[in-house]
């Protein structure tokens, strides 16, 4: 027979204290903490009671819920050791681990639970929710199978237990349980829980390799699937994989009547017409226009079809694509014509196009013009001229032609000077010039036009986070928050990545590096967050009958490091951590201030401000810390006596869970290769050699591993295993130097791959002079790809020592040339100068 809490075999209670103890339960289960710890007392002071196993137990586990962790974790491990054999104090011992997201003690803790009480459901429970968490699917079919026995007569009992099954890919005795439960379940008329576990056979059919089988199931059960969407996709897939492209035609068809913007139904719909392909694109052609002609109101035939055109036929439909929707003045217009800017002809059209419509509206005036010639004559809105300029605007901007794209949206803004988005497009316009203090301004003015507008807010705020303006960027974004409330900890505690992303690429420009850590850990903190989030979801998706979403969650958290924020936020923390390795002088704030030339005085005045700032930060720590949310110190994180540790355990979550980043496979192959773990430096360069075994980055690494491969003293497995790695990244090529020298002549025109080979060849031979090369390169008007962008990266790369060491003439040389490529960079001594006001001008000459 079971025992119940408080009767312990080894300390029984009496009836009195026993009583207390089913009160101490009662008010942990009602969140009555206080209350519970009232009668915890009451037992604890009785004199043979004062090392009660289990109400220490208990009383520990409302300490925890009270937020005193330390405390409550003395109280536990106290209870655990009065009384080893009680169930209830490994359990509670289970339970604390947990919390501290210690999910193997925990198991343990509760596995040592059950062999004493086997049958205590609420222990299965748990124990399985932990088995799922962290994906021990077998454990967890023996805990659902347990928890079966026990409530065979409880729905949520035979769901889990064909979900492990699932899981393990147990697919025919998923399959003959699930039918099995179907057969005694099905309801008399419609329910949607019973169409959701219709849709979830299908789905282990399906991945069971029985196409024939869920198709048939499918139809006969149709009547009951109320989500009639997701049973069409589904059987227009099944009539695919069962190579019946016209019955699944009809099918896609069908849902392109309900919805003809959808891209995908296109693609599949081709697919079952057998016309997918360039060589097909005539009848691709033909059937987009027929499509066009039945869906008139929608866009996506119509734009799909620009994709397969040239020429005179581009232009005409570019024409009657174009028109309408600067008529209507469609801010989308220019976003709907991006995918086209990969074809250079295309974009001459385009080009072509824009220039013939802005002639005609100076020629004939925006008034009296009529850009389609239509024969009733009529006149073109006023606001055509303005959206015309606006595509004018953001498509010379798209050419890097600064000068006509400015000339052009100013155009615009003497139009309609209130129009909020020509302002944004003008800061825009000077951000991809590299003005970022004038995009600042014009973004701004375009805040002060609509201040309640959260967009326009953010967007401001993240301007002034590219102009290094981190201060300023939160005022502005604060204007958001509650009254009195920091904006940076509102937003993280929002998970507003973007915000820490860029708030941290300000903060390593301004040479705070501990603060820009704090930021890339406070993203990692939010990716650990959504992790351990799903251990909620494992019971609500069983009880709700979700079971497809369910496990689509389960297989999107296996991947969830593959985000891109994930990537960004990690490359921003390892590339701060090799920098602490490669120079080590850099991680000192102030060292950039001594650079500059300033003063004692100034340094001085800088410092101080500084510390101002680092105690106010400090202030708002305090005012958080009850707050859940990350605690990171940054300056914490700067003294790491082992950086190359902490990058690692970035490129541990890159490299096992994957990235299409192929300079994600690169960086973790730098940091392994610096710690000496050459399978992993190896398989990353593998990995990223499948990817683009020709990317700039992931050269200079494949070269700085082969020059140091020879001195690798590798043995037995692990030797036979690297070589055969070694053969994959490289082939018969072992010779640094000459993969190097191949590199360069095959890759001769790309100016980021010239970089990668001048800072390849500097690994290799640290004299070398790649100064008067680079140069030239970036010179050279037949190399492609000498975007500000890269001529950047060449600067800080100079700056970090990449490139061999430069003069200060050499620089100034670079910095005039970059300076004429583009004028307005303030990295190159560019900007736009505003006179003073005539008043200060006045005051001036008076003095």
């Amino acid at each position: 027979m079971p025992t119940p809490p408080g009767q312990s075999s080894s300390q029984p209670l009496p009836t009195k204290e026993l009583g207390y103890f089913k009160k101490i339960v009662k008010s942990y289960e009602q969140k009555q903490y206080k209350t519970g710890l009232k009668f915890a007392k009451q037992i604890l002071s009785t004199p043979g009671f004062t090392e009660h196993g289990e109400t220490l137990a208990m009383k520990g586990l409302i300490l925890n819920c009270m937020g005193k962790c330390q405390e409550a974790q003395e109280c536990v491990k106290k209870g655990l050791k009065s009384d080893l054999r009680s169930y209830v104090c490994w359990h509670v011992y289970g339970l604390i681990q947990k919390t501290e997201k210690k999910y193997d003690e925990a198991i343990k803790a509760y596995k040592r639970a059950l062999m004493i009480e086997k049958d205590n459901t609420q222990i299965l429970r748990d124990l399985s929710l932990l088995q799922i968490q962290t994906r021990d699917f077998d454990g967890y079919l023996s805990s659902k199978y347990e928890l079966l026995r026990l409530k065979q007569n409880q729905r949520v009992s035979w769901l889990g237990y064909i979900v492990a099954h699932h899981l393990l890919k147990e697919y025919t005795l998923a399959l003959g349980i699930l039918a099995e439960y179907i057969k005694n379940n099905t309801p008399p008329g419609y329910d949607f829980e019973f169409s959701e576990l219709i849709l979830y056979q299908n789905l282990v059919m399906r991945e069971a390799g029985q196409p024939d089988v869920a198709l048939q199931k499918l139809e006969e059960n149709s009547t009951h699937i109320v989500d009639k969407v997701a049973y069409m996709e589904t059987r227009a897939n099944l009539l695919m994989d069962l190579e019946q492209p016209k019955q699944a035609e009809h099918v896609w068809r069908s849902l392109l009547d309900r919805n003809p913007e959808c891209l995908e139904y296109y693609d599949m719909l081709q697919t079952c017409m057998g016309i997918k392909g360039s060589e097909s694109a005539k009848a691709q052609l033909a059937m987009l226009d027929a499509l066009a002609e039945k869906y008139q109101k929608a866009a996506a035939p119509r734009r799909l079809a620009l994709y397969l055109v040239e020429g005179d036929e581009l232009r005409r439909r570019l024409h009657e694509w174009m028109v309408p929707m600067l008529r209507k003045g469609a801010p989308s217009l220019f976003a709907s014509l991006v995918p086209l800017y990969k074809y250079p002809k295309k974009v001459e059209v385009i080009e072509s196009l824009i220039n013939t419509y802005v002639n005609r509206m100076v020629n004939e005036g925006y008034d009296k013009v009529c850009l389609d010639d239509q024969s009733n004559n009529a006149c073109e809105p006023p606001t055509t001229a303005l959206w015309l300029y606006v595509l004018a605007a953001h498509h010379y901007d798209r050419r890097q032609n600064t000068t006509l794209a400015l000339e052009y949206i100013e155009r615009a803004i003497q139009h309609s000077p209130t129009v909020v988005e020509n302002h944004m497009l003008k800061a825009r316009i000077y951000k991809h010039a590299g003005d970022y203090n004038e995009a600042v301004r014009w973004m701004d003015e375009a805040q002060g036009l609509d201040t309640a507008d959260r967009y326009i807010n953010g967007k401001c705020g993240k301007y002034l986070l590219r102009a290094k303006q981190p201060e300023n960027a939160n005022k502005m974004l604060a204007k958001f928050t509650r009254e009195g409330e920091n904006a940076a900890s509102h937003l993280t505690d929002m998970q507003c990545m973007w915000y820490e992303l860029e708030s941290g690429r300000a903060f390593r420009a301004m040479n705070k590096y501990g603060e820009a850590l704090r930021k890339a850990h406070h993203i990692e903190f939010h990716f650990n967050t959504w992790i351990e989030d799903q251990y909620d979801f494992h019971t609500y998706c069983l009880r709700k009958m979700t079971i497809c979403s369910y496990i689509r969650l389960l297989r999107m958290e296996d991947r969830l490091r593959n985000a891109d924020y994930y990537y960004q936020g990690a490359k921003l923390a390892i590339k701060i951590y090799l920098r602490m390795v490669d120079r080590p002088d850099d991680m000192n704030e102030n060292a950039e201030l001594i650079k500059d030339g300033m003063t004692d005085q100034e340094i001085k005045k800088m410092k101080k401000k500084l510390k101002k700032q680092k105690e106010q930060q400090e202030e708002e720590d305090k005012k958080k810390k009850r707050r859940k949310g990350p605690q990171i110190n940054a300056e914490e994180l700067l003294k790491t006596e082992d950086p190359l540790g902490e990058a690692a355990k970035f490129c541990h979550n890159i490299h096992t869970f994957g990235t299409p980043k192929v300079t994600g496979y690169a960086l973790c192959a730098e940091v392994y290769q610096r710690k000496g773990k050459v399978l992993l430096a190896l398989k990353c360069l593998n990995e990223g050699v499948k990817k683009d075994p020709t990317h700039p980055l992931l050269h200079v690494q494949k070269v700085k591993f082969l020059k140091q491969w020879p001195t690798f003293e590798l043995t037995g497995l692990v030797k036979d295993t690297a070589d055969e790695l070694v053969t994959q990244v490289y082939g018969n090529e072992r010779d640094a130097s000459a993969l190097n020298e191949k590199f360069k002549v095959d890759h001769q025109h790309e100016f980021s791959h010239r970089l990668a080979y001048a800072e390849a060849e500097n690994h290799i031979n640290s004299g070398a002079s790649l100064t008067s090369w680079l140069l030239k390169s970036a010179e050279d008007s037949t190399v492609n790809g000498r975007t500000l962008k890269m001529m950047i990266k060449l600067k800080d790369g100079i700056a970090y020592g990449k490139y061999g060491k430069w003069s200060k003439d050499e620089n100034e040389k670079l910095r005039k040339l970059v300076h004429g490529l583009f004028p307005l960079s303030l990295d190159f001594g560019g900007g736009v100068v505003h006179k003073p006001a005539p008043a200060a001008e006045a005051t001036v000459e008076s003095k």
